[in-house]
This record gives C-alpha cells, sequence and structure tokens, in this order.
C-alpha cells in the first residue's frame, strides 16, 4: 500500500508541474491522444508509430520541447501563421544539432532546415496548421553538430549530459478543409525551396461591356490571360499564380520544375531565359538568367535546343540561388535589378 501512495503522489505530482508549465491554464494544457484506439501511422523511415503513445501539445513561439519530451513522443500543432518567415526564433537560427537537435530548437526552424518545408513571408491561404511528431531521443555522443541545409544553418553544441534531444518523426500540413498532406524531408537530395502558394481561383475584374454600358450596369469579364508574343505567338500572360507552386509536393514546387522544363519571359522588347544549371550531386540548386539574343520563333526555338546554347543568349546572371530570385505581381527581381515582364511560357528541355 505504501508502493501505490508514493506513486499516487508522483503522479499528482507530474500532473502539477505540467499545469504549471502550461501557465495554469487548465485550457491550454495538452491533451492526450485517445488511448486504446489503437491508431498507428508510418514514420519517414518506415518505423511504425503507436498513437496511444503519443501526447498532443501546442506550439508556442520561444517555448521549449525540454519539460514535455520525458513523457514520449509529441504531436505538435504549429499555427499558420507561426509558419512564416516572420518567425523570429527562425530568423535567429534557434536550433542546434543536424538530424538530432537539442529540445530548446525551435521546431520551425528545424522543420526548414530538414526541408520539411521552407516558410515564407505570406502564409498560404489554405494552410490551417502543420502537425509534427517528434520523439525524444538520447544525445549524440559526440554533440550536436552544425551543418547548412535548406537554406539555413544549425548551431553546434558539445556534449550533454541531462535530457535528451528529439528527431521528427512525420510531418503534415493541414488545410482549412481538414486534408492532411504528408511533408517529406529534403536532406540528403539536392536542395529545393518553395516559393509560395497560388490562389485557388483566378481573380476577375469589374469593367463595362458595350451591351450593358448604355444603361449604365457593370458587368463581369475574365480578365485577359493569352497574349502574343514578339514572334506574334500566342504566350500566357504573366501571373504570379503561374510562377507560384502548384502544392505542398516538392515534385510541385517551381524551382523542382526548372529541373525538366526552361521558362521564358518577355518584357514588351525582349526575351529571357530562367534556366537551371546542372551541378553535383547534394548541391544547392543553381539557377542562370540570361537575354535571348532575338527571339525565336517556337520551330526554331525547339530546333535550337532548350535550354538555348551559349550562342543565342547573353548570359546577365549565372550561378543564382533561388532566393535571389524575388517574384512580383507585374515583374520579376533578380540580384536586385527589376524586370517589368509581360508574357511567358514554359518549354520542355530538349532530349
Amino acid at each position: 500500500m505504501e508502493g501505490e501512495d508514493a506513486a499516487a503522489k508522483r503522479d499528482r505530482s507530474r500532473r502539477s508541474a505540467r499545469t504549471r508549465n502550461s501557465g495554469g491554464d487548465p485550457a491550454q494544457e495538452r491533451k492526450p491522444a485517445e488511448k486504446g484506439s489503437g491508431e498507428k501511422t508510418e514514420a519517414k523511415d518506415g518505423r511504425t508509430v503507436n498513437r496511444e503513445d503519443v501526447t498532443e501539445t501546442r506550439y508556442r513561439e520561444g517555448e521549449s520541447l525540454a519539460s514535455k519530451l520525458g513523457d514520449g513522443a509529441l504531436d505538435v500543432e504549429i499555427a499558420a501563421e507561426a509558419t512564416s518567415s516572420a518567425n523570429r526564433h527562425l530568423r535567429a537560427r534557434q536550433l542546434w544539432g543536424t538530424d538530432v537537435y537539442t529540445a530548446d530548437s525551435d521546431l520551425v526552424a528545424v522543420l526548414m532546415h530538414s526541408g520539411y518545408y521552407r516558410p515564407s513571408a505570406v502564409v498560404p491561404a489554405n494552410l490551417a496548421s502543420v502537425r509534427v511528431v517528434v520523439r525524444p531521443t538520447p544525445h549524440p555522443a559526440e554533440g550536436y553538430v552544425s551543418s547548412s541545409r535548406n537554406g539555413i544553418r544549425s548551431r553546434s553544441w558539445g556534449t550533454v549530459k541531462d535530457g535528451c534531444g528529439f528527431v521528427i518523426e512525420t510531418a503534415h500540413a493541414v488545410t482549412n478543409s481538414g486534408t492532411e498532406i504528408e511533408l517529406t524531408p529534403n536532406v540528403n537530395k539536392r536542395k529545393v525551396s518553395p516559393t509560395f502558394f497560388p490562389m485557388n481561383k483566378e481573380h476577375v475584374i469589374q469593367t463595362r461591356n458595350s451591351s450593358t454600358s448604355a444603361t449604365g450596369k457593370k458587368g463581369l469579364i475574365r480578365e485577359v490571360t493569352i497574349q502574343y508574343n514578339l514572334c506574334n505567338e500566342p504566350w500566357m500572360k504573366y501571373s504570379v499564380g503561374l510562377i507560384a507552386d502548384q502544392g505542398f509536393k516538392r515534385s510541385l514546387w517551381t524551382c523542382a520544375r526548372l529541373r525538366r522544363d526552361a521558362l521564358y519571359l518577355e518584357t514588351n522588347r525582349k526575351r529571357y531565359e530562367l534556366s537551371y544549371v546542372q551541378g553535383k550531386e547534394g548541391d544547392e540548386d543553381k539557377f542562370k538568367w540570361a537575354v535571348s539574343k532575338k527571339p525565336l520563333p517556337l520551330e526554331e526555338t525547339l530546333a535550337a535546343g532548350v535550354p538555348l546554347p551559349k550562342s543565342y543568349i547573353d548570359v546577365a546572371e549565372d550561378d543564382l540561388r533561388w532566393d535571389e530570385i524575388q517574384w512580383g505581381s507585374n515583374s520579376v527581381i533578380v540580384r536586385g535589378k527589376e524586370y517589368n515582364v509581360v508574357r511567358l511560357q514554359y518549354l520542355p528541355h530538349s532530349e
């Protein structure tokens, strides 16, 4: 009986400590996963995560996971607004380690470093939250090493005796409709970065048309999306929706598409080519921005080869990182220089 009384006291003490960690507000206390449901999910390395052993909690900027990891695996919900690049802990590089991270590392920074996604200044309109399952793990014997991955460098730390570190088991993006999209890490593959996400529908402009102008009524006309290029061939009118990533999957990101397609953009006078630069396996993706010496019709362009050979172009900027290219509503800025583009076209690479 004495053993049972002692166990009960320790249980009450742990519950009291958890309440203090959440600010004393029971509503803020993390909710445990339903016991006995038998629900299981598969981690990125093929291991099975038993939902009975996972405790749910919410991400709060600046809050360490150290006090929570002692209870086992955590299912952390990150609100959409906390996933943007404005997160001050992300900007401060509050993360230590590689693959295994210290318990006080910021989870958003860890997700970026591991390549699950890259935060942008604008939160996708259809993103409700990101759910991440993390698992406590012993500290690395050699300490926490620093590395540069996916546009952010982690910090190093020596050997640690107390507590534990953590690794990411799984990550999912949750849309406003409740759909869960699995996010996969990008560690050993080439580093690509998402741009931003398009609106679900093309916007509509309000204007007058000839049939209603006499009565003063206003009609809705869909915006023109086709223009003729400098060779009098139909191209798509420039729009950020055509540049934006088409989803959360890495294969749908624009910079990943440029590995198989070249992007041609035109101003009112010149044509430019944005193409992928082949590098070594594992290197960060690089791109080339070039101006065509003479705009060519589609047939001649395909005959010359895509991307165009050096004899057809003048390279304006080479070895570009993706974050050195900024897309605006009617222009593109390449290493600080702005180009007012009006139309675009993707062409597949030549065999």
